[in-house]
């Protein structure tokens, strides 16, 4: 279960739970979370909903978010979506949940179930989500989050309980679930809620209270007000922040039982026996995290020798190559994790920290609030569990880049060492042999494009967070945006850079919205040569002077100085705006150590 932020831990503190605790809690924290940027979400269904509200605000709060909701009337989904003038649109949602059953949508077809085309039906239902999709797109860039099917429980429907064949109301569903993903996945901005599994984790026959269905259309048991709540929380926790991009793990009782420098690596606990399993069950789910992108980091107490020893025992299933970084000595954790921060680049609030000692977990606590840590529990039975519940890797798509992120953390290894030998920058950089390319975000890129918006915070001129329709939408009204893939000599940093320019209502006048790049590739001038491409790309359409925005935040101090750097005179006193005309264009330079291409 997520630790609640700082601000509103103590409400949570004596919180049992119950249904009246949810409506108590609800209350106090409409004051408590006043400060906190607002989260606007419409919820749109085919049954009533309304009852969810103080769960959903509580478990909202647990994870960071103070939920603003509308709910909409029931059974009026389509009626809400094709009315650019209903009570949806007004509202100005930043995520519209829909949630539809399906024994709402198609009850008479079901009771017919054993005689009708299956595939028929199934089109149908797709063809009716995909179709509200599109009309909501049109009409608003909140990203739209559908419910997808559950199984329904209609007496006479399943003629054998418990049997399941390709006719069966289970296997229509499943079939059901994977067709609307398929038609999801091409429309931006639009996410599936998976449903199903929140109700097979609670369980089905403890979902529903019939009685409050039949009076009031309310298909939820008390246990499913809270497990809906805390699920449908946790996607939007997923839509609305980045993931922690780093995993600091301790060592000793953590990815092996028993302390190395004591009982020696031959006296450890790690197999496939009770409770060396325990600890390679945290191990299997940590490699997972790496192969899906999350860094690895060990933060330990120990002796160097000895720990890597025990990181090289053959049951093990981590090894030394597994991570990113690795702070092995005797100084207090909170020094290892901001070396560790500083080796990858990163921001000390990308760290999420693992560790047995309930008093190293406080210290760093106490030390380093920024840093995400994962309240672990006594039995290393659990470990594995307490981290995948801990949220803090959640993440609504997975891109290539992020598959190839350990790799690319490696090869930056490698240019360090290059460096450290060459003898000069300009040396360095020139030897790098970098290869930029850039080009138009477009299908193929936006949601990349929107995760890199969406999590970078030091090489970061506005922090403005664009969703996917968000930058559809800018496109579609006229604004360039261009991407930027860097490849070097030690392999491709993948696409690194974004820049977008929108065009103001004076004639010839630009303004940069957005200009970020990955940490991975700071350090290199690259951003010198995208702002060059942006210049040539807008004067192109009719720019003679560009913009230049900078919003200071607590982490991107690091380009206060980006635009007066490159030529822009300050067009504000606060620092805020600043002003370059576009002519001659030569004047925006592009060094010469970079390779630089256009993708059309």
């Amino acid at each position: 279960m997520p630790v609640p932020p700082p601000d509103v831990a103590k409400l949570f503190a004596s919180f049992d739970g119950s249904s009246a605790a949810y409506q108590s809690l609800a209350r106090s924290l409409d004051g408590a979370t006043s400060e906190w940027p607002e989260l606007r979400v419409a919820v749109l269904s085919t049954c009533t909903t309304e009852v969810l509200q103080p769960f959903l605000i509580v478990e909202a709060a647990r994870r960071g978010l103070r939920l603003n909701l509308w709910f909409g009337p029931f059974g009026q989904i389509e009626q809400q979506v094709l009315d650019a003038q209903s009570p949806l649109f007004a509202f100005k949602p930043d995520v519209v949940w829909i949630f539809a059953r399906l024994e709402d949508w198609a009850e008479r077809e079901l009771l017919q179930f054993a005689a009708i085309n299956l595939s028929e039906l199934r089109d149908a239902i797709v063809k009716r989500i995909t179709s509200i999709t599109a009309a909501a797109r049109s009409r608003t860039n909140a990203s739209l989050l559908w419910s997808n099917f559950a199984t329904p429980r209609l007496p006479g429907v399943v003629s054998a309980p418990g049997l399941s064949d390709a006719r069966s109301l289970n296997a229509f569903c499943n079939a059901l679930n994977e067709d609307m993903g398929r038609a999801l996945a091409n429309l931006s901005g639009a996410w599936i809620f998976d449903l199903a599994h929140t109700i097979s984790q609670c369980g089905a026959s403890r979902w529903t209270d019939s009685r409050m269905t039949l009076l009031a259309r309310i298909p939820f048991s008390g246990e499913a007000l809270v497990a809906l709540s805390r699920s449908l929380a946790r996607v939007l926790r997923a839509l609305r922040m980045p993931p922690r991009k780093c995993l600091v793990l301790d060592l000793d009782n953590t990815l092996w039982g028993g302390v190395v420098g004591e009982v020696g690596v031959a006296g450890i606990k790690m197999g496939d026996s009770f409770p060396g399993n325990a600890y390679l069950a945290l191990q299997k789910a940590a490699l997972a995290l790496r192969n899906r992108g999350v860094l690895l980091a060990i933060a330990s107490k120990n002796n160097e020798a000895e720990a890597l020893e025990a990181l090289a025992h053959p049951d093990s299933i981590l090894r030394p190559s597994d991570f990113a970084a690795m702070e092995i000595h005797w100084e207090d954790k909170a020094t290892s994790l901001r070396r560790i921060a500083g080796k990858l680049n990163i921001g000390i609030d990308a760290l999420a920290f693992f560790d047995d000692n309930a008093t190293e977990r406080e210290w760093v606590r106490a030390q380093m609030p920024e840093v995400g840590v994962i309240e672990v529990p006594a039995s290393p039975a659990d470990y594995a569990a307490a981290l995948e519940a801990s949220e803090m890797f959640d993440a609504p798509l997975v891109t290539a880049d992020d598959l190839r992120r350990a790799e690319m953390y490696q090869q930056q290894e490698q240019r360090r060492a290059l460096q450290q030998t060459s003898g000069s920058v300009e040396d360095f950089l020139m030897s790098l042999d970098m290869k930029v390319q850039v080009g138009p975000v477009n299908g193929d890129t936006l949601e990349r494009v929107a995760q890199l918006i969406a999590k970078t915070n030091q090489f970061n001129l506005t922090t403005r967070r664009h969703t996917q329709a968000e930058l559809a939408a800018m496109i579609q009204a006229g604004a360039v945006a261009l991407w930027m893939r860097v490849t070097d000599r030690f392999g491709d940093n993948g696409l690194t850079g974004v820049i977008i320019a929108v065009p103001e209502k004076e004639a010839g006048l630009w303004r940069i919205d957005t200009l970020l790049l990955s940490c991975r590739i700071i350090g290199r001038n690259i951003e010198t040569g995208l702002l060059g491409l942006l210049a040539r790309e807008i004067a192109s359409r009719g720019a003679q002077v560009l913009i230049g925005e900078f919003i200071p935040t607590a982490k991107n101090e690091l380009v206060r100085d980006f635009y007066p750097r490159h030529g822009f005179t300050a067009e504000s006193a606060d620092g805020r705006l600043w002003r370059r005309e576009l002519l001659p264009l030569d004047s925006f330079a592009i060094p010469s150590y970079l390779h630089l291409a256009y993708a059309e």
